[in-house]
């Protein structure tokens, strides 16, 4: 598909812009959430806090939590 150059800076309309929308609502209406491939220093204290683990064993759990996901 050629794409004119006034055409590249408007989205309004743009096709690709809706798919990658109704993408986005499609996962949120699922259940599911994104998120980040590594936790945030907030979410590793957070998870530690929570799991009375040492915030290097939070991002461990973690990580192998994201190894176990599914797609939705």
């Amino acid at each position: 598909m050629v794409v004119k150059n006034e055409e590249k800076n408007d989205i309004r309309g743009s096709r690709a812009l809706e798919k990658a929308l109704d993408a986005v609502g499609a996962v949120g209406d699922s259940g599911f959430i994104l998120v980040p491939s590594a936790p945030t220093r907030e979410m590793m204290m957070a998870g530690a806090k929570a799991g009375h683990v040492s915030p290097d064993l939070a991002r461990v759990i973690y990580r192998a939590m994201l190894g176990e996901t599914t797609e939705p």
